[in-house]
């Protein structure tokens, strides 16, 4: 099924910041710019991130993330961390081993998350969230209309809620959701925001 576009597509290749910009930064551009292992092996596309918030840093935007960026960055940095080890020492390890037998590389993982969490606070102001019965309800009634896993649906329905409507992410997913402007440099989100009359240019 062909990705259905609904918010607004800035493609970042061609595009400057402005210190009137606010936004909400995704994962997964958070670990592009701040986890240092993540730019040794960067494809040019995903290095299009650090070099467009870094030029967003410089103009003054305004970047903001939320508590559950945290959980998702703990996460993937954690992966990262785990199977660089295992490599190296050329065996198999399972997350919840890697946690309780290796004591030594747990705390190294638990530094590298905290000094990486620290970056993001370093360039952004954290929004409140709060996940009561009437913000599940709102999100519960957005899901079925767009292409969301959990976690990104709450993530989308605070962006609304919030009025921050700027998201900067390589994730195609939030171009399902209505209301939203996705800036971004994947190129299939692009070429397809371009048949549907979504590509914006500023």
């Amino acid at each position: 099924m062909p990705l259905v576009v609904r918010a607004k597509i800035v493609d970042i290749r061609a595009d400057t910041p402005k210190d009137s910009d606010v936004f909400l930064v995704d994962t997964n551009a958070w670990y592009w710019l701040s986890y240092p292992r993540a730019s040794v092996d960067l494809s040019t596309s995903q290095a299009l991130y650090p070099s467009y918030l870094k030029a967003a840093i410089t103009a003054k935007s305004t970047l903001h993330c939320y508590g559950l960026t945290f959980a998702e960055l703990a996460h993937n940095i954690e992966k990262a961390e785990r199977e660089i080890y295992a490599n190296r020492a050329s065996k198999t390890i399972g997350t919840k081993e890697f946690r309780y037998e290796y004591q030594n590389e747990r705390r190294k993982v638990v530094k590298v998350i905290a000094d990486t969490w620290a970056d993001v606070l370093d360039t952004s102001t954290m929004l409140d969230l709060d996940m009561n019965s009437g913000f599940m309800q709102s999100a519960l009634t957005l899901f079925p209309s767009v292409g969301l896993d959990g976690y990104d649906l709450f993530m989308a329905e605070a962006a609304l809620k919030a009025g921050v409507t700027q998201i900067v992410t390589d994730d195609g997913d939030y171009a399902t959701v209505q209301g939203l402007t996705i800036f971004t440099a994947n190129q299939k989100v692009i070429q397809a925001a371009t048949t549907a009359g979504k590509l914006v240019t500023r």
